[in-house]
């Protein structure tokens, strides 16, 4: 009879077979032992803590976690995606990733333009236009991530197509850059807005935003040398090896990735003027 159960032989509550544990053998459900909704927050937290560190700090061990099958101690990587996009547009107040912001900072002032060709053929008001572009845009980004996370996810099969590896190893590696992307895009947006040293402005050549330039650069480099050390402790690249795949996957990547904001904004901008 095990510990805290009262009748061993007593059925799953949730697929209807024999407990003999904590734990349910055929759907994993753990049992309502005393203490159970405590066990259980702790080992959340600790899932939580151990996913946020290694996604961070430690590049590429979520992906060789799950390729060597230690998938339980971390958050699934679809859902550690998810809930990071939706983690930084939920602290849009702080970066100021908001149309609005960007319209603000569109010295062409097309994008203004846009907001307020829609507002009169709408016959909205342009800040309540922009809102709703938002809320549209957030929702269909987070739809066209999936463009994003296969390009990833193909480029690293084409990179290591020699080492038969399973095709789950390759997206799973997707899905952990892009959940990296946001976190990077979240520290960087932040830096700007607290050092209010702006975005690059690439319409202005003449006149150069040194500091903005600096801190792109420290980003693009930060980027690099994680994809890097990522590539070395999942494939077991050499050091230059990985280097410039990181290289292909960081200039690429910038592309894709504009790519699917221009398709989300396009498409946010059809559903908003409908």
């Amino acid at each position: 009879m095990a510990e805290g159960l009262g009748d061993a032989r007593a059925p799953c509550p949730n697929c209807g077979a024999a407990l003999t544990d904590r734990w349910c053998a055929a759907c994993g459900q753990e049992s309502l032992a005393p203490g159970a909704l405590a066990r259980t927050a702790r080992r959340q937290w600790a899932r939580v803590r151990h996913t946020l560190v290694a996604l961070v700090f430690h590049p590429g061990l979520l992906t060789a976690e799950f390729r060597d099958g230690r998938r339980a101690r971390s958050i699934a990587p679809w859902r550690l995606t998810l809930n990071t996009v939706a983690f930084f547009f939920l602290l849009s107040f702080v970066t100021d990733f908001r149309i609005a912001h960007f319209a603000e900072q569109d010295r062409s002032g097309a994008l203004t333009r846009t907001i307020e060709d829609v507002a009169a053929r709408t016959r909205v008001a342009p800040s309540l236009v922009a809102e709703r572009i938002d809320r549209r845009f957030n929702a269909v980004y987070t739809l066209l991530l999936g463009l994003s996370v296969a390009w990833y996810a193909l480029l690293a099969c084409a990179m290591h197509w020699r080492q038969r590896r399973p095709w789950s190893v390759h997206a799973v590696f997707g899905l952990h850059y892009v959940a990296w992307i946001f976190v990077v895009s979240l520290a960087y947006l932040t830096a700007v807005r607290l050092l209010g040293v702006g975005l690059v402005d690439y319409t202005d050549l003449e006149h150069p935003n040194l500091r903005a330039i600096v801190l792109f650069a420290t980003t693009l480099a930060w980027s690099l040398a994680y994809v890097a050390i990522a590539f070395r402790r999942v494939y077991h690249d050499t050091r230059w090896m990985a280097s410039l795949k990181a290289l292909v996957v960081l200039a690429t990547g910038i592309v894709v990735d504009n790519v699917v904001v221009a398709l989300a904004f396009y498409a946010a901008l059809r559903l908003v003027g409908a």
